[in-house]
């Protein structure tokens, strides 16, 4: 009995050092000129590679998964980076950009979703597709994507879809909206133009890449109004919690109670001390490296299972909506970008 014990310790030892290694390795590569220059979000990589390897090394991935550490990565690491998460943000960060930022924040997320759900649902997509794709889109990109499948139980493989139209967009959006300002085809100041980034933007790593290309003060407000955003992660899965049976499709076991994304509020405490006036802001950098590695985890953890037939038959619907999404971020960025920038 014990020696079967041991074996078993001994594999689970294994995989939580594959998925270190793995994890370790998606950061590593983050920093290099070639992605870091890009804006290139280490959570990207992850699930890049776990995608690849989960596609060519099958004998791998199931021994992982009868380890039990997929299923901790995605569920329980996945909610304890979320919540670090909250630290990147403060309450006198929120108030730097007035009323009007909050407002903006709050009109982008929840437009851009309802708009990207329903006309997901028009389009042919199922509900659980619609809801992360709009999600991506609409919050903070990939971190987003993983922190709604948590309330939709969506599965990995629309999560990797999900996730590719945040990379395409994200990216793409990255290089337009500096050009636009240097040619003069936006007619924004570079303050408004740093608030177009943050407000519209995928991932956080795209806003602070299109709004330090504008400008120093442009990359200032992008990062502030985009952090607004991703505090729209809690009234978001709050709502989609409550009305889980209309956005998704099924109620959650247990009722509400037991469905509720208590790990959303958790985010908004870590907001809070963060703000602190005692808490010890030199210790940020290290809070953040910890929060980003084990997003990695589960981002990796979660490409491990996805297939590459499951991405080749969900053909270009999901590519549809995410440019209409794209080019109505754009839209509404520019005019919250006029109006409040």
């Amino acid at each position: 009995m014990n020696n079967h014990k041991n074996i078993y310790k001994k594999r689970r030892l294994n995989a939580w050092a594959f998925i270190f290694i793995l994890s370790s390795i998606a950061l590593g590569l983050s920093y290099l000129p070639a992605f870091a220059g890009l804006g290139i979000s280490p959570l990207i990589i992850a699930v890049i590679l776990g995608a690849i390897l989960g596609n060519t090394a099958h004998s791998t991935v199931k021994f992982i998964a009868r380890s039990g550490v997929l299923a901790i990565c995605t569920k329980q690491i996945l909610r304890l980076g979320v919540i670090f998460y909250g630290f990147r943000l403060t309450v006198s960060d929120a108030l730097s950009v007035g009323f009007g930022g909050i407002i903006s924040a709050f009109i982008v997320v929840f437009s851009t979703f309802l708009i990207g759900y329903f006309l997901g649902l028009r389009l042919g997509l199922d509900k659980k597709s619609a809801v992360l794709i709009s999600s991506g889109s609409s919050i903070c990109g990939a971190a987003a994507v993983l922190a709604t499948e948590s309330v939709t139980k969506g599965g990995a493989n629309r999560v990797g879809i999900a996730v590719c139209t945040v990379v395409v967009f994200g990216t793409l959006g990255m290089f337009l909206y500096p050009l636009g300002f240097a040619i003069g085809a936006t007619g924004l100041s570079e303050a408004a133009a740093g608030f177009m980034s943050g407000i519209s933007l995928h991932e956080v790593a795209h806003a602070v890449a299109a709004g330090n290309a504008i400008g120093d003060k442009a990359g200032e407000i992008a990062v502030i109004t985009k952090m607004l955003r991703v505090l729209m992660l809690v009234p978001f899965l709050i709502f989609l919690s409550i009305f889980s049976l209309f956005f998704i499709g099924e109620k959650g076991k247990g009722g509400l109670r037991a469905s509720f994304p208590y790990f959303a509020v958790w985010f908004l405490v870590a907001v809070l001390v963060g703000s602190l006036p005692f808490f010890p802001r030199s210790t940020l950098p290290f809070i953040n490296f910890i929060d980003t590695f084990l997003l990695c985890m589960a981002m990796g953890a979660l490409g491990l299972t996805i297939t590459k037939n499951a991405l080749k038959n969900a053909g270009k619907t999901p590519f549809i909506l995410a440019t209409i999404l794209f080019i109505w971020l754009i839209f509404i960025g520019y005019i919250l970008g006029k109006i409040f920038g």
